[in-house]
């Protein structure tokens, strides 16, 4: 396996590619019309049909989009990290604290968020074994004492 600097040249593609796709959301959801009327419709759906905007279209697109990106993830996810039935959930726990720390609707709290737990989580492992699941949970209950809505998120 070629390796470049002593990191796998294939972790080092994934880590690319995730920068690529979190770059490319983010440039649609912040600089095309359809992320506009995302955004609308997540605010104000019945504003956006009385625009004229077909919303069960809008959202079919948008869960096609999020589906596809979940394929990818769990394509590149299982050749790099081992997979096995009942690791759904810790996935999905992790996914949970994630937004919850990021906060609800905003994409770089999201990668910060990602980011924070993941470093937390990777940490706890090296420095101590037995108590790393509750990590991320500390992380979890400091950000929701300190920032309901999470590091970046709105207040509403």
């Amino acid at each position: 396996m070629p390796i470049i600097g002593g990191y796998p040249v294939f972790r080092l593609v994934v880590v690319a590619a995730a920068v690529l796709v979190g770059i490319g959301c983010g440039l649609i959801v912040h600089r095309t019309r359809f992320g506009i009327i995302i955004r609308a419709g997540v605010d104000d759906r019945s504003m956006l049909a009385a625009l004229g905007v077909n919303v069960p279209l809008v959202s079919v697109l948008v869960f096609g989009l999020g589906a596809g990106l979940a394929g990818l993830a769990g394509v590149v996810g299982a050749s790099a990290l081992s997979v096995s039935p009942g690791e759904d959930a810790r996935y999905l726990l992790s996914s949970l604290v994630v937004v919850i720390v990021g906060g609800m609707g905003s994409l770089a709290g999201t990668a910060i968020g990602a980011l924070l737990i993941g470093l937390a989580e990777q940490i706890g492992l090296a420095y101590f074994p037995t108590y790393s699941v509750i990590v991320s949970f500390v992380i979890m209950a400091m950000v929701l004492a300190l920032r309901p809505q999470g590091l970046m998120g709105k207040r509403r």
